[in-house]
């Protein structure tokens, strides 16, 4: 529809206020002559204010007054040849129409740098840009010219409108190609005019129609990412959460009080408003059906949301009965692309419907391309014909339908693509191109051993995602074996990666499966058990770990026999829970066993011997056994270094086990050299970030502290509470460590204040994460009590240290060096109370 000239608007508002052109001038304070030019369409107003005011004295609505706002914008183009009225709500943008409007502006010299494409999804918005820039800058441009860039009849029915505004003679010309040279003409021969080529599918029409020769700017928008030699290509991305919260407000009505991109509204509904934006992926045509619906069902933001998670489908097919600017809703939008694309190459179908079951960004190519990853029983294109291959993302291209970033070599396509390819497959498609998926990420992710360097950490991170995206949707029919092992080996890396959290939900995943396969006496079963026990443990979480443990061990001892080496994982599991729980002689028992079990099945130079040795020395350790520690902490440091060299980041724990040992001795040099080594290997093996770095950290801090070296201590200690509280949170177990060893720096520094509010807060993890009877909750209570000796408060310290002693006798038994401490202690407050009685 074509806007009506602004004076003829401007005279009919006059006349129904039934004011005179001389009564409106003086109103306006101007010149009589000058209401008279404007309605004669001389000129229009030189300013946007003057012609808000006269809406304001005319006593227009809202809409007229934007209706004359825009014939005003048009007025000052001779030619003015745009079908549609300017959107009222249109929103955001601005950084790219500003970029335009550099590339596009009426000063280039060079032609070619003045035809630029905008490219992107169907319903990314490219006609809604292209006519905002066409109002927005309309005073710039000499003509503006609308193209319906489809079809050859569509762009010859745009190029007859315009020869009919030009008034040009060929204009009703029964020779089609006459017309089309005559408009080609005029352009030739005119200068700084726009014109916009919307919705552009074949580039050989373009280059057909276009002029041979152009003195002004070309716009065109299309779903091609590139048109060759033609223009430039700009991408047009999604909305921000910003701007699709805004407009969706806007096009909702809920909000009538915006009228600008910055002003925002109640936080509550804005924040609704960027949730909608994020499940829509930003897409201004899902937005705007959205906001048509809950203008027309008069529901809010909460609600539509709420029936989009129930029935997705239906909102996502309707446009709404206001829908006028975009001929579709999003999924007719998609599917005709999808049956255009399937028409043209069925390899680029096939691939679309993989990337619908994967994560929607960085979906690594060689998933596709890898040779191992061929379907069962049948020749897979993907991986056997690379140029087949290119040809696939070309045809997807094309459409928009997925970009390709080469310098990751990963493709990526919207979250609404997705959505709707899944939503028009039958139930048999559907479990068929999940099973594909799973069959491919499978053969792509690497296995995780006992051997694996980091090196494997790339790959693994690359596929991760989509195995989660997998595992979050996968149903219950498609819940066999080969998703199982796919969901182990991404277990596997996690735990690797110390993120205990996501590893233990794909192991608790991977476990039901296979106990519906094949129940739970199965060996498999029971080794899957141990690896999930081994989780819990690392977690604190002792009363799930145990059972599952002593479960494993069972179902292995009876099925592979009790000399096997599968039986040493829960074995070895169940002496680590037992050892962090201070019942140091049951766990030195097991994990004796464990070893002897190791030794013989793999040979006494194997890593998962050293392994062993590591764990069976900490045992000694704790139990002030120290030569016997030394011994077997040496044994599993050469074992390590004899099978990955000097460097390798498993040479860190039998390091940073030594460097206890010395410590505790008081050879602080030695231990310091062995400390300083170990964090080097780790972190540049393993990042600055990782647990086991922070654990060195530790170690390496308690040694300053008892060095004297009271600043390096502090610094070391804080760094490590940071990567622990990043990557396990606040209230686990471990963070108790750092916190402990900052309070005793405090309490040796004499700030005592500082030193008892870090005790407390450790006792409280300690107590609420191990219990209340754990060593570790003891040694806090020791030191805390300590820390109240100082302080002169015995009727505090008395009754910690009493009870840290009752502690240690029942776990640690009556030899233990904590045992011997917290006696001491509670014997020297017994006589200073004795004391201060007398």
């Amino acid at each position: 529809m074509l806007i009506s000239p602004f004076g003829d608007m401007l005279k009919a508002f006059r006349k129904r206020k039934r004011l005179s052109q001389r009564a409106l001038a003086e109103l306006l304070g101007v010149h009589h002559n000058t209401i008279w030019s404007w309605e004669q369409g001389n000129y229009p107003p030189e300013r946007k204010s003057i012609v808000l005011e006269l809406g304001r004295l005319l006593g227009l609505s809202e809409a007229e007054a934007r209706q004359l706002l825009e014939a005003s914008l048009t007025a000052l183009s001779p030619h003015w040849s745009v079908p549609y009225q300017r959107n009222v709500f249109f929103t955001g943008r601005g950084v790219l129409l500003d970029q335009l409007h550099q590339l596009l502006h009426t000063d280039q010299a060079v032609a070619l740098t003045q035809s630029y494409a905008l490219y992107g999804l169907g319903g990314i918005g490219k006609t809604q840009i292209a006519l905002e820039y066409a109002y927005r800058y309309a005073l710039e441009y000499s003509a503006i010219f609308w193209i319906e860039g489809e079809t050859v009849e569509s762009i010859l029915a745009s190029l007859g409108r315009i020869a009919g505004h030009l008034q040009l003679p060929e204009r009703g010309d029964s020779d089609r190609q006459r017309m089309v040279a005559a408009v080609q003409h005029w352009l030739t021969t005119n200068g700084t005019w726009l014109l916009i080529w919307d919705n552009v599918e074949d580039p050989e029409l373009l280059q057909h129609f276009l002029p041979p020769a152009r003195q002004g700017a070309t716009l065109i928008t299309t779903c091609r990412s590139s048109l060759g030699t033609l223009a430039h290509s700009l991408e047009l991305s999604p909305m921000t959460l910003d701007e699709g919260a805004a407009f969706v407000l806007r096009r909702a009505h809920l909000n009538k009080e915006m009228r600008s991109d910055e002003s925002k509204p109640h936080p509550s509904e804005w924040g609704t408003a960027q949730e909608l934006v994020k499940v829509m992926g930003g897409l201004p045509l899902a937005l705007d059906q959205a906001g048509a619906y809950i203008e027309e069902a008069g529901c809010g933001l909460s609600d539509y949301l709420q029936r989009y998670q129930q029935q997705r489908a239906p909102l996502l097919g309707r446009r709404g009965t206001l829908g006028r600017d975009h001929p579709h809703p999003v999924t007719t939008t998609f599917r005709l692309a999808y049956e255009q694309v399937r028409q043209q190459h069925s390899l680029a179908a096939d691939l679309l419907c993989l990337c619908a079951f994967l994560a929607p960004e960085g979906i690594p190519e060689e998933i596709f391309l890898d040779g191992t990853a061929a379907s069962e029983g049948t020749a897979d294109p993907f991986v056997t014909d690379l140029y087949q291959f290119d040809q696939a993302i070309v045809a997807l291209r094309n459409f928009s339908l997925v970009q390709r970033q080469s310098e990751t070599q990963t493709l990526s396509l919207h979250r609404l693509v997705q959505v709707i390819l899944q939503d028009q497959m039958s139930e048999r498609d559907h479990t068929q191109w999940q099973q594909r998926v799973v069959h491919l990420l499978n053969a792509a992710f690497p296995p995780i051993t006992s051997d694996s360097g980091t090196e494997i950490w790339q790959p693994c991170e690359r596929l991760l995602p989509h195995v989660m995206t997998c595992a979050a949707a996968l149903p219950a029919c498609l819940q066999n074996q080969e998703f199982a092992h796919l969901l182990l080996k991404a277990a596997d890396y996690l735990d690797q990666r110390s993120q205990y959290e996501r590893a233990k939900s794909l192991y608790q995943q991977a476990l039901q499966i296979q106990i519906q396969l094949f129940g739970l006496e199965h060996p498999n079963v029971a080794s899957l058990q141990s690896k999930l026990a081994y989780l819990y443990r690392l977690l604190g979480d002792y009363e799930q770990a145990e059972p599952l443990f002593q479960s494993a061990e069972r179902v292995l001892e009876q099925a592979l026999g009790p000399e096997h080496p599968e039986v040493a994982y829960p074995l070895e599991g169940l002496a680590m829970v037992y050892y962090e729980q201070g019942q140091y002689k049951l766990a030195e028992s097991l994990q004796q066993r464990a070893l002897q079990i190791r030794e013989q099945a793999r040979g006494l130079e194997h890593p998962e011997v050293a392994l062993s040795l590591i764990r069976l020395g900490n045992v000694y350790f704790e139990q002030g056994k120290y030569d016997l520690a030394e011994g077997v902490y040496q044994r599993s440091l050469q074992i390590r270094e004899r099978v990955w060299g000097q460097e390798h980041f498993r040479l860190a724990g039998p390091l940073s086990n030594l460097g206890d040992l010395y410590r505790k001795q008081g050879q602080y040099e030695l231990a310091e050299s062995l400390f300083q080594r170990a964090a080097r290997i780790e972190e540049q093996a393993l990042g600055p970030d990782h647990l086991d770095v922070a654990f060195t950290l530790v170690s390496l801090a308690d040694l300053y502290r008892e060095w004297g070296r009271c600043k390096e201590a502090d610094q070391l200690y804080r760094r490590a509470f940071a990567i622990f509280e990043q990557a396990l949170g606040s209230e686990h177990h471990i963070i108790a460590y750092p916190l402990q060893g900052l309070a005793l720096l405090f309490r040796e520094q004499g700030h005592y204040e500082q030193a008892e509010a870090l005790f407390q807060r450790a006792l409280q993890i300690r107590e609420r994460r191990l219990g209340q009877d754990h060593p570790e909750t003891a040694q806090t209570l020791h030191d805390l009590a300590v820390l109240y000796q100082l302080q002169g408060t015995m009727s505090k310290a008395y009754p910690r240290v009493k009870r840290a002693l009752q502690i240690c006798l029942r776990s640690l038994g009556d030899s233990h060096p904590k045992t011997i401490a917290s006696r001491e202690l509670a014997a020297q407050l017994e006589e200073a109370r004795g004391i201060m009685q007398d």
